[in-house]
C-alpha cells in the first residue's frame, strides 16, 4: 500500500513540476510598459527621458496646428503617475492612446512649436532602466515654417491604418481632442539603424527602389603646389583631405548604396572652377568638400561645416571663404573674373533649392559628427561666398574637419583611426539625407 501510494505521488509530482514548466515556457513576455517620465532644462536644450520596460522600436516627430511632439511605439501599459514639466519646456499636456492594433502612440502638447534636436536609446545599465531620451527645444513659428521636418525611429507604421481615438491625459484635467494619427504628406521611413553615438539613422540597406544609387563627389581640398594649411608636425593640409576623401569614398562603396568619384584621387592641383565643373559635368548628386582649417588661436579645435550665402555668417567664416578662394592664386591664375557668372546665379530661383537642400544636410551633418563624440566649434554651420560650392544645380558643403594650426589636432586629422569615426559620421548623414530625398520624391 505505501509502495503504491509512494509511485502515485511521484507521477502527481511530476505532474505538477510539468505543469509548472509549461506555464513558465508557454507564458508571454512580459508587455512593454512606460513607467516613467521626466525633464531636464539644459542650457541648449530640455531633455525629455521616458523609462521603459524593456528596448523598443519607436518613432518620433513633430506637428503643427495644434503643436505637438509625438512618440510612436508597439502597444505599451501605462504605469507613469504625475509628471512635473518644466515652464520653460513649453510641455502643456502629455497624453496617450491606441493608434491602430499593435501601436500605441503618446502626445506631447506644446504651447508652442518644438524643434527635436536629438533622439536617442539609452540601454539598462545598473539600476537605471531603458530609456527613450528626445532632446528638443522651443521655436518661434517661422523658425518652425521654414525648418525641415525629421522623422527619428526604426518603427515601421501604415499610417493608412491609423484611427483617431479618444486617448487617456496624463497631468491634464479634461479630456483632449482625438488623437490625429499620420505624418502630413509622407510614408514612412524605410526602417532605420542607429549609429554608434545613438543618433537614429535610415536603415543600411533599404529596400529595392526604382531609382538609380546616388552619385557622391568628394572634394578633396587643395593639391599640387597647393599644400593649404601647414600644422605641426611637417602635416599638410592637402594630404590630410586626401587621405580622409580617399577612406570616406571607400566606406561609400562598401556599404553598396553609393556611387562615388573624386575631384582628385592624387597629389594634384586644381582650380576651384574645375572642381565645381567636374561635379556639374559627371552628374553628382552631392557635393562634399574636404578641408582643414588654420587659424592665429592655437588652442581653437572642432569641425566645422559651410554652405553657401551671399552674405558670411560672421567675421572669421568670411576670412576663411576669401583665404579659400584665393588658392587659384597659388597657380598664378585669378577666379575672379571667372567666377563672377557663378556669383550671379546667386540671385536665381533655381538656386533656392539646392541652398535649401545644401542647409539640411550640413545641419544633418553638424547632429551626426556631434552624436559621435567628434568636436565641433560653437555654431557650428556657418556659411558664406565659397567659390567651391557654388554648382547651381547640385547641393554642396565644405567641411572643415578641425584646425591643422592646433598641434593636437593636426595629429588626430591624420590618423587613420579617427578618419574612418569621421568616414562613418558623414555615411550616416548621408543616409538620412537621402532617405528624406527619397521619401519627398525628389529621386
Amino acid at each position: 500500500m505505501s509502495a503504491r501510494l509512494s509511485h502515485t505521488a511521484r507521477h502527481f509530482a511530476f505532474f505538477v513540476m510539468a505543469m509548472i514548466l509549461f506555464c513558465v515556457i508557454s507564458a508571454p513576455a512580459r508587455a512593454l510598459t512606460v513607467d516613467n517620465i521626466r525633464f531636464g532644462t539644459h542650457p541648449d536644450k530640455t531633455r525629455m527621458v521616458l523609462e521603459l520596460s524593456e528596448k523598443v522600436d519607436f518613432r518620433v516627430f513633430t506637428l503643427s496646428n495644434p503643436w505637438r511632439l509625438v512618440i510612436d511605439m508597439p502597444a505599451f501599459g501605462w504605469d507613469v503617475s504625475a509628471v512635473s514639466t518644466p515652464v520653460q519646456s513649453g510641455v502643456s499636456s502629455i497624453r496617450q492612446g491606441p493608434l491602430q492594433p499593435g501601436i500605441s502612440r503618446i502626445v506631447i502638447d506644446m504651447d508652442k512649436p518644438a524643434d527635436i534636436k536629438a533622439v536617442f536609446f539609452m540601454p539598462r545599465d545598473g539600476n537605471l532602466p531603458d530609456r527613450l531620451v528626445v532632446d528638443f527645444n522651443t521655436v518661434s513659428t517661422d523658425t518652425y515654417n521654414q525648418q525641415q521636418r525629421k522623422v527619428y525611429g526604426r518603427l515601421v507604421i501604415n499610417d493608412e491604418n491609423a484611427t483617431d481615438t479618444k486617448s487617456r491625459l496624463v497631468a491634464s484635467v479634461k479630456e483632449s481632442a482625438p488623437l490625429q494619427a499620420g505624418i502630413p504628406a509622407s510614408k514612412p521611413a524605410a526602417t532605420p539603424a542607429v549609429s554608434p553615438g545613438g543618433l537614429i539613422i535610415p536603415q543600411k540597406k533599404p529596400p529595392e527602389l526604382s531609382f538609380e544609387k546616388p552619385l557622391i563627389i568628394i572634394d578633396a581640398g587643395h593639391g599640387g603646389v597647393d599644400p593649404g594649411a601647414v600644422g605641426a608636425h611637417g602635416l599638410n593640409e592637402k594630404n590630410i583631405t586626401l587621405s580622409m576623401a580617399k577612406e570616406l569614398k571607400r566606406q561609400l562603396e562598401n556599404s553598396g548604396r553609393y556611387r562615388v568619384m573624386m575631384t582628385r584621387d592624387r597629389d594634384a592641383y586644381l582650380r576651384l572652377y574645375q572642381r565645381i565643373d567636374f561635379a556639374r559635368r559627371n552628374k553628382g548628386d552631392l557635393f562634399i568638400s574636404l578641408h582643414a582649417d588654420s587659424i592665429d588661436k592655437k588652442g581653437v579645435h572642432g569641425a566645422s561645416v559651410y554652405t553657401l550665402s551671399e552674405n558670411a555668417s560672421d567675421a572669421q567664416t568670411e576670412r576663411l571663404a576669401m583665404r579659400e578662394n584665393r588658392a587659384d592664386l597659388i597657380a598664378g591664375v585669378d577666379l575672379s573674373a571667372e567666377d563672377e557668372v557663378v556669383v550671379n546665379i546667386l540671385v536665381d530661383l533655381t538656386m533656392r533649392d539646392t541652398m535649401n537642400q545644401s542647409k539640411f544636410f550640413a545641419n544633418t551633418v553638424v547632429d551626426i559628427l556631434d552624436h559621435n563624440g567628434i568636436d565641433i566649434l560653437d555654431n557650428p554651420h556657418r556659411y558664406a561666398g565659397f567659390a567651391v560650392l557654388k554648382a547651381p544645380d547640385i547641393p554642396s558643403i565644405l567641411i572643415e574637419m578641425g584646425f591643422m594650426s592646433n598641434g593636437a589636432e593636426s595629429k588626430m586629422l591624420a590618423n587613420p583611426g579617427f578618419q574612418q569615426k569621421m568616414a562613418r559620421a558623414l555615411m550616416d548623414s548621408l543616409d538620412i539625407y537621402f532617405d528624406r530625398v527619397r521619401r519627398n520624391g525628389r529621386t
